[in-house]
């Protein structure tokens, strides 16, 4: 096959080593053929397998992106009463393609290229009969799959004639069904049905592809640092190990209860000290904060290193696991995830980033913005110093204040930044802003509503008594 794009073909499922995306579909079966619209003939009767020839029998199944197309050979039986049929590979069947280039056909098909040509694109699926209409199915890859895993997949097949010249109706019935194995195979083995059901496409569909460059050299990077470690760990115990064999017997150690002769009246000081000690700190708290600071800086370094080094190993990552594994398939759903782990383009912003997990209801947003204006206005704790710690906040801010707010109040993060750049302007709440401009013309329908609805009761309420008076 010759093309002068950037896609290269393959019916077995080879991968090419020119592309760093590829595109594989496993062709199950077609379910729910329409009959056709004139007599079907059949010759000899039902053919090995139960092929028989007719205008409803499929050709093949082909699959193509941007003018390139892979097909699969026909059928390699079909289901005794309904008008369904299954694919099967090479080791199955050995029915002839019906490509140029002919070779064993196979139900395996797969279109290589660039992973950031593939991921926007919108696949085609084409069933091809002798002498009936052609059904289409379409699916959009980037809404559809997720990068290298393999997806169950269900779509409703439509004539061709309907996507000649609408777009319109291209979009709407791009992809219509996800199911997955379970279902899948319920609907396969389900009982013949009297009404007539969609057409529909069973395969299996896969987009692969290689990491960004950076999110790949920094797995790299891990799994050299975890290897390290794992190698560092077990040479520690193995050492400890001997270490403790070669002590003496644990019985010939003094007594637990022989060590609480030193450690009460330490103990009893230490209470007796702390309360002395926190007066004194308060007192000169002035004086003692600069120290407190390096003490703190020293204690939260030390915290992070130990817990980085306890997290490098085995045990540590499978208990990382356990909380961290769900949160990234979580994030690896999502499309902005797609575009920042994989080659798939260009890369999305932070804002984008960082919308997705920021909460969107009114009562969430409004205590992130408080926690965002207390955070700012923490550098008046250190009059000098704090200035400082603006310079690293500031695009921070400005960064969740656009991915909040910057639909309804684009000025915002202009405001925003210069408030926490220059000094002594922390007081003004930005994040309180965006929030009262977003939701304060709700509030106020709300409460214009509460108000005319009250005005009702009132009135109502006047009619009522002044009824009453005029019956006295």
């Amino acid at each position: 096959m010759t093309s002068t794009s950037l896609l290269t073909s393959s019916n077995d499922g080879s991968s090419s080593s020119t592309s760093t995306g590829k595109l594989s579909a496993t062709i199950l079966s077609v379910y729910d053929i329409p009959p056709p619209a004139a007599t079907t003939t059949t010759t000899g009767g039902a053919n090995d397998n139960g092929t028989g020839s007719s205008s409803s029998f499929p050709s093949y199944v082909s699959m193509s992106i941007m003018g390139k197309e892979v097909k699969t050979g026909k059928p390699s039986s079909k289901h005794k009463v309904m008008n369904n049929f299954r694919f099967v590979g090479t080791d199955g069947s050995a029915s002839a393609s019906s490509s140029s280039n002919a070779g064993p056909a196979t139900n395996i098909l797969s279109l290589s290229a660039p992973l950031s040509v593939l991921y926007p694109t919108t696949v085609t699926f084409r069933v091809v009969f002798e002498s009936s209409e052609t059904l289409v199915a379409r699916c959009k890859l980037s809404s559809t799959l997720r990068i290298n895993q393999q997806q169950w997949l269900i779509l409703n097949l439509f004539p061709e004639s309907s996507f000649q010249g609408n777009e319109k109706g291209k979009g709407e019935r791009e992809f219509d069904a996800t199911k997955s194995t379970s279902s899948s195979k319920a609907q396969e083995t389900s009982s013949t049905s009297t009404t007539e059901n969609q057409p529909t496409l069973r395969l299996k569909l896969c987009l692969s592809g290689p990491y960004r460059t950076e999110i790949g050299a920094i797995h790299s990077l891990a799994q050299s640092w975890f290897h390290i470690v794992d190698s560092i760990s077990s040479t520690t115990n193995t050492t400890l190990s001997s270490i403790a064999q070669s002590l003496p017997l644990l019985h010939q150690f003094p007594p637990a209860k022989i060590l609480l002769v030193p450690t009460v009246p330490l103990a009893a000081a230490s209470v007796a000290l702390v309360p002395i000690a926190l007066g004194i700190l308060v007192l000169g708290l002035p004086f003692f904060l600069p120290i407190l600071v390096v003490l703190l800086t020293v204690l939260v370094s030390t915290f992070l290193v130990g817990s980085g080094v306890y997290f490098s190993s085995s045990t540590g990552r499978e208990s990382a696991s356990i909380v961290l594994g769900p949160l990234y398939s979580t994030f690896l759903s999502t499309t902005a995830g797609q575009r920042l782990i994989y080659q798939t383009g260009p890369r999305p912003s932070p804002p984008a980033l960082i919308k997705m997990v920021l909460p969107t209801d009114m009562v969430g947003k409004l205590i992130l913005s408080l926690v965002i204006d207390f955070i700012g206005s923490c550098s008046y704790l250190l009059p000098v110093v704090g200035e400082g710690f603006d310079l690293a906040w500031a695009p921070i801010q400005t960064i969740f204040l656009m991915a909040m707010y910057d639909d309804r109040m684009p000025g915002l993060k202009y405001v925003s930044f210069i408030e926490e750049i220059l000094p002594f302007t922390d007081l003004l709440p930005s994040g309180t802003l965006g929030w009262v401009r977003e939701f304060s013309p709700l509030l106020m329908e709300e409460g214009l509503k509460k108000v005319e609805d009250m005005r009702v009761v009132l009135r109502g309420e006047r009619e009522a008594m002044r009824q009453q008076g005029i019956g006295r």
